[in-house]
Parts: C-alpha cells; structure tokens; sequence
C-alpha cells in the first residue's frame, strides 16, 4: 500500500482534514451531521456519516481508485476489490462502481 493512501485512510478514520497531490480528506459538518470525505481528483470516493460509510469510483475503474479505496476497507476489516476479467469485485460480488452503503461484515448495497 502506497504512503499516500495509509496517511489518507488513517485521516479518515480519525476525522481529520488532509490533503497531498491527488488525495484530500475534508471533516465537516453537513446540515449538523459530521462528515468525513475522502476525495480522489476532487471526486467523492468515500464517505462518513456518523458509522456509515458509502463508498464509489466516481466512474473510474483506475488502479488508483482501487488502491484508495481498498486501503479504506482493509482498515475496517471489509472484503477488498478485486478485478477478474475487466470487471470489479467488491466483497465478492460484481460492483458496476455506483454508489453503495457498507453494510456489516462483508455485505453492502447500492444507494
């Protein structure tokens, strides 16, 4: 795992602002519910609120996205995405990269 991407996912995880070439996490309070947001080339590929976390690729199925992203979910335990065949996997299961909900051990949903 890259430097960038243990230091992007330790500052989500404790709600703390950073920011390093393409990678920024911003806490904040939306409508008066914290928020943490990572932000991989100014789009939205995680999200906090209060214990949720959704998660996206924005529509970019780079190797970059991936690797932020599973860094995210390695650090709490969940499935990581893999690529089989030009297509995603997350949690074992085909993930076209739209929006979901993280939801227990494992198991999510789309949003």
């Amino acid at each position: 795992m890259r430097q960038i991407t243990k230091q992007a996912v330790n500052k989500f995880n404790n709600n703390d602002n950073y920011k390093k070439d393409n990678t920024r996490i911003e806490y904040q309070h939306i409508f008066s519910e914290p928020t943490t947001i990572m932000y991989l080339h100014n789009n939205i590929i995680a999200q906090k609120l209060n214990k949720e976390i959704r998660i996206s690729n924005c529509g970019w199925f780079s190797n970059t996205t991936k690797e932020r992203l599973n860094g995210l979910l390695d650090s709490i335990g969940f499935n990581k995405i893999y690529q089989k065949n030009f297509e995603w996997f997350l949690a074992d299961k085909k993930w076209n990269g739209k929006p979901v909900k993280l939801i227990g051990t494992n198991n999510w949903e789309y949003i």
